[in-house]
């Protein structure tokens, strides 16, 4: 018979029940939400909590168990969720080659109708676009990518689904970090667990899904308002702390020294960043939408837009109630920059037309986002966005010269089969023409 020596190890104190649920939960947090290990998780209540000296690895264990047996944890199973739709290849091929995109993603599901008649349906449009656009950039981030964000509920879902596909195991990417492109609509950052569909609204909280699948990943919240009262201010917001990641002077800066070669290569605490890799979507402004800049009209945060921000959209509200007005919207944002789409400058009045332009601008030279100027530095820009509602403002996106401007923005387009198709269409209509 074998003896051990030393004084043998007494009875173990209880827990209360409130800190039994408490210390379960957060166990259970741990486990599913941060993937630790059980070490780890020991380590780490032992550095927090002293009084939790007498723990071992089998009482977290037992708290887990108890965790999933008492139902602090709930797994929910939606049998009428998106499935991953399958891709049409030879659309992307002609997406391609009409557009000069470097990689197309159509996914092979209803965009127009059915979305137009449902919120749901656009809703798990824009889910199933998340998908397929997460498993693209699962192939593409690489080690010490700097990933900026926009708002979205596309892009939104993309995060979200890219976490979920690695919520057991994490990306061997090292050294990634995740900023976000715009200000938050909110006074206070959503929470990430909350049921409020507008948490998918604000860049920051998509940046939070999509740091948590990488092992070291740093995230860089902006925390920053949509917008400023006066143009004057958005410099001051832009000057220091966070808001210097979307400082168009320090981006001008930073190309400027990676064109002459004279970084330095040595990074200090408060260094910015210009993104090797950009995840956009693009919205229509529409009366009665779910665009967030519609959806967020009475937040505080948006009343540093007002009055002309009702304005707009009381005058394309006009155009909307008149009948079909020959676009499906007049005006569409690209990280959260307002632009007057193509379709609506050519079937506009040319006084409404002024009168419209006049409330973009007033509106872009408050906002505090990055401006398409900046998005033309970024290395790599994936866009992901479709359906009926948005087609005319993806369409202006992708014909820049039109638009005026200096160089093509999107390298890399996610969208729907329907949207693909009428891109095709309309390209061959301006060809013809």
């Amino acid at each position: 018979m074998t003896t051990t020596t030393g004084k043998r190890r007494g009875r173990r104190p209880a827990l209360d029940p409130a800190d039994r649920r408490r210390l379960a939960a957060r166990i259970a947090k741990m486990v599913l939400v941060d993937r630790m290990e059980q070490k780890e998780i020991l380590q780490q209540l032992l550095n927090s909590e002293p009084n939790l000296a007498h723990i071992d690895a089998s009482t977290i264990s037992r708290l887990y168990r108890f965790a999933l047996d008492s139902g602090i944890v709930r797994v929910h199973i939606d049998e009428n969720a998106p499935f991953k739709p399958p891709r049409v290849d030879h659309l992307e091929r002609e997406l391609m080659a009409a557009y000069g995109l470097q990689t197309a993603i159509v996914a092979d599901m209803s965009g127009h109708s059915e979305t137009l008649e449902s919120s749901l349906a656009d809703d798990r449009l824009h889910q199933a676009l998340g998908q397929l656009c997460a498993d693209y950039l699962d192939t593409i981030i690489r080690q010490n990518e700097i990933v900026a964000l926009s708002s979205g509920r596309a892009v939104f879902y993309t995060c979200e689904s890219l976490f979920n596909k690695h919520i057991y195991d994490k990306r061997n990417v090292r050294g990634v970090k995740v900023v976000s492109l715009n200000g938050n609509i909110a006074a206070e950052v959503w929470s990430m667990e909350s049921p409020d569909a507008r948490r998918a609204m604000d860049a920051d909280i998509s940046g939070s899904w999509l740091a948590r699948a990488f092992p070291d990943a740093q995230l860089i919240r902006l925390s920053l308002p949509v917008a400023a009262k006066t143009p004057e201010m958005v410099s001051e917001w832009l000057s220091e702390g966070p808001g210097r990641w979307i400082s168009p002077k320090v981006w001008e800066e930073k190309a400027r020294q990676r064109a002459l070669g004279t970084s330095t290569g040595i990074a200090a605490e408060d260094d910015v960043y210009v993104p090797t890799l950009a995840l956009v979507g693009i919205g229509g402004v529409r009366p009665k939408s779910g665009h967030r800049f519609i959806v967020g009209l009475h937040e505080p945060m948006m009343g540093n837009l007002q009055p002309e921000l009702g304005k707009m959209i009381d005058l394309i509200a006009r155009y909307t109630n008149n009948g079909k007005p020959g676009f499906t919207c007049a005006v569409g944002d690209l990280c959260n920059r307002l632009f007057i789409t193509l379709a609506a400058r050519k079937h506009m009045s040319p006084s409404d037309l002024k009168e419209l332009e006049s409330y973009v601008q007033a509106i872009n030279d408050r906002l505090l986002s990055v401006t398409i100027e900046q998005l033309m530095l970024v290395p790599k820009v994936v866009v992901v966005a479709g359906g009926a509602t948005k087609f005319d403002a993806i369409y202006s996106v992708l014909e820049w010269q039109a638009m005026g401007w200096k160089q093509p923005i999107v390298h890399d387009l996610c969208t729907d089969r329907e949207t693909a198709e009428r891109l095709l269409q309309a390209r061959r209509s301006s060809r013809r023409s």
